[in-house]
Order: structure tokens, then C-alpha cells, then sequence
């Protein structure tokens, strides 16, 4: 591949095209733990209204909305209307509304992920790194936040050693490799 500004450009807007798709399919890390048992029930409509996200975000904003007011000791719902905010370019709503997430659970990897991504659009590409490295302390197999940060690491500062260690770490963790990662690993070990 020829690494000339345009190419680069393209695949840039690729990859920040990719890091909104991502959204948490979980209930939230601090849902298992909060000593009340999730019923049946309230997990089927959460996975129905993360399923409605791609085609209808405003029948699933509608349907987290009414989960997050149930059960507002979960973050699952919440981290998703914060999802919702993202992929609508609601950047300002989306980072108020994660860092909410937050406050709740420090920990919460898909709202520092996002938080991650905010920043490095901001071009403020430390706190980027810093938020991905605190997801990947908390969840160090967080998959978004390992190609997120190897991302940050190849393309905006030079990093490139470490932005491939974590595509191979990346990939190593997926069922079955992502031809696109693939490809950044061949042309860093090509240009290493």
C-alpha cells in the first residue's frame, strides 16, 4: 500500500467510521455486581433495543430510555443512549453523557473508549491515550479500546512498534482475524 497522504487520509475515515459502530452488548460492567438479580425479562428488551440501534435509534432510544428510568443502577442502557449520541454527531451530548456514565463506574470501558475517541477527534491525542489505557486497565482484552489505541499509536504519533504490538494483540483476541487489521499489520512490519 502507498502511504501517501490521500490513501491515508481515506483510511482514516475509515477507521473513525468504525470506532462509532462499536456500542456495548452487555448490561454494564457494574450490573452483574450490584447484588440484585437482572430478570429475564429486562435482559430481553435490553438486547431488543440494542438490536433496534442500527436500523431505528429512535425506537431504541425509546426503549433504553424506559430501561435506564427502571433500573437507572445500570449502566448498560445509559452507556448506550450515550452510543446513540455519538453516531448521531451529537459529540457534545455524547461526552456530557458518558462522562455521567463515569461518575457511576470509573471503570466502565465503553464510556472510556468513547471518551477515547471524542479526544482524539478533539486532537487532543494524550487524554485519548489516557482514556484507552484506563478502559484496557480495567478490561485489559477490551477489544475497541486495544484497536483504538493502536490506532492513536500508528497514525497520530508515530508509534508504530507499539501499534503493531496491539493489532497482533487485537487480532489474537477476535474468532477470526479482521482483514482490514491484517493488512495494517502487513504494512507496519513493512515499514519496520
Amino acid at each position: 500500500m502507498n502511504w501517501n497522504k490521500p490513501c491515508r487520509t481515506g483510511l482514516l475515515f475509515l477507521m473513525v467510521l468504525m470506532t462509532g459502530c462499536a456500542s456495548t452488548l452487555d448490561t454494564g460492567r457494574d450490573d452483574t455486581a450490584s447484588g440484585s438479580a437482572i430478570p429475564s425479562e429486562f435482559l430481553g428488551r435490553f438486547q431488543q433495543a440494542v438490536a433496534l440501534m442500527e436500523d431505528d435509534p429512535d425506537q431504541a432510544r425509546r426503549a433504553l430510555t424506559t430501561l435506564h428510568r427502571e433500573r437507572p443502577e445500570l449502566t448498560g442502557p445509559l452507556v448506550n443512549l450515550c452510543v446513540l449520541d455519538f453516531r448521531a454527531g451529537e459529540t457534545a451530548a455524547a461526552r456530557t453523557c458518558f462522562e455521567k456514565v463515569l461518575a457511576r463506574d470509573p471503570e466502565q470501558p465503553d464510556a472510556l473508549n468513547h471518551l477515547g475517541v471524542l479526544a482524539r477527534q478533539d486532537g487532543e491525542f494524550g487524554q485519548a491515550e489516557d482514556y484507552y489505557r484506563q478502559a484496557l486497565t480495567a478490561d485489559p482484552e477490551h477489544r475497541p479500546s486495544i484497536r483504538n489505541l493502536g490506532i492513536l499509536l500508528d497514525l497520530y504519533q508515530g508509534r508504530h512498534q507499539e501499534a503493531l504490538d496491539l493489532y497482533q494483540q487485537y487480532q489474537a483476541l477476535l474468532p477470526e482475524p479482521d482483514p482490514m487489521v491484517a493488512q495494517w499489520v502487513a504494512d507496519l512490519k513493512n515499514r519496520l
